[in-house]
């Protein structure tokens, strides 16, 4: 039985659009056809809140009309998405709802008890989680549910020539906005011990100064945020907390590790421990050493695996449902 046609509706048209590429590819890979739809958020379209649900809303609807299955790729309104997308999308539509940080990293709407129990009302539509950790924490939140767990996508990427500045030392960077779960004192620490050997350099919104870096407090658009990670040594992730990392597979695809904590997602991408860090600075600062030194062609080899097994999963889903039951 062929792979049901699928509509994605993409509510972060800006933020996700590379991302929402790579689904459309990993779920095409099934056989059925795949369209997409985005939803530019305000940051990009402009106007308010409710014009961004109101075109979130026309679009479940235009999806409704095609009859495919339907996937969103970001909560717009939380947890009360679910409810959303079951009174416009109808019961006769099959539909799901990935949820990045079931526990967001930033203040965010419709994710606590109250919005919780009203989305447990319309129990079919799926919640797909990317991370593990992402799946303990929205079942412990959600009882009434067991989230589907399917890779993150992934887009391998020609090579990228890579061109040194006159400034022979490896280049560090962590890319992307300020939230309070980064790790600040750590990123001091690594500065401390690393700053005279290394080019260290933080690039993104609202960062506040960190010493023995060098902060850039600004947008990155799409196209330099591949540029940065492309020309970088390697590629930092600093969290106390996150889920999972879109930065650090950007990154992979572009040959260029990135480093992050053990027993987080990024473990998932590596055969081995060797860009993962403890506690310990040292061990972050081991990793930086070991990630400057990497092959760039070895690391894309090793996200054209990962989108392998990612295509895999996602042509699994895209089965029928009574396919996937048996």
């Amino acid at each position: 039985m062929t792979a049901q046609d699928v509509v994605v509706v993409n509510t972060l048209g800006g933020a996700l659009r590379h991302y929402s590429a790579g689904l459309v590819a990993a779920i095409g890979a099934s056989g059925g056809a795949v369209s997409i739809v985005h939803v530019d958020e305000p940051s990009v379209a402009g106007g308010s809140g409710l014009d961004w649900v109101r075109r979130y809303v026309a679009a479940l609807w235009s999806a409704r009309r095609t009859g495919a299955r339907v996937i969103v790729t970001w909560p717009v309104l939380g947890h009360l998405d679910r409810l959303l997308m079951r009174l416009v999308l109808g019961r006769r539509v099959d539909s799901a709802l990935i949820v990045h940080d079931p526990r967001p990293l930033v203040r965010a709407r419709g994710y606590g008890e109250r919005s919780r129990r009203v989305g447990a009302v319309a129990r079919r539509v799926e919640l797909v989680v990317h991370s593990a950790a992402a799946a303990e924490a929205l079942a412990a939140d959600c009882p009434d549910l067991v989230p589907v767990l399917l890779p993150h996508p992934v887009v391998p990427r020609a090579e990228v020539p890579r061109v040194r500045a006159a400034d022979a030392r490896p280049v560090v960077r962590v890319l992307g906005q300020f939230k309070p779960d980064r790790d600040l004192e750590l990123l001091a620490e690594i500065g401390a011990q690393l700053g005279a050997t290394h080019r260290l350099e933080i690039i993104g919104r609202r960062w506040p100064a960190v010493e023995g870096w060098s902060v850039t407090d600004e947008f990155v658009s799409e196209e330099r945020l591949d540029d940065l990670m492309a020309t970088a040594d390697a590629v930092l992730v600093p969290y106390k907390r996150f889920f999972q990392s879109g930065i650090a597979i950007r990154s992979l695809e572009l040959g260029t590790p990135a480093i992050g904590p053990a027993g987080s997602s990024i473990a998932d991408l590596y055969p081995d421990d060797r860009y993962l860090a403890s506690d310990s600075v040292a061990s972050w600062c081991g990793a930086i050493t070991a990630a400057t030194s990497a092959d760039s062609a070895a690391m894309r080899e090793l996200a054209a695996r990962a989108d392998d097994v990612c295509r895999a999963a996602w042509s699994r889903w895209a089965e029928p449902p009574r396919v996937r039951a048996g």
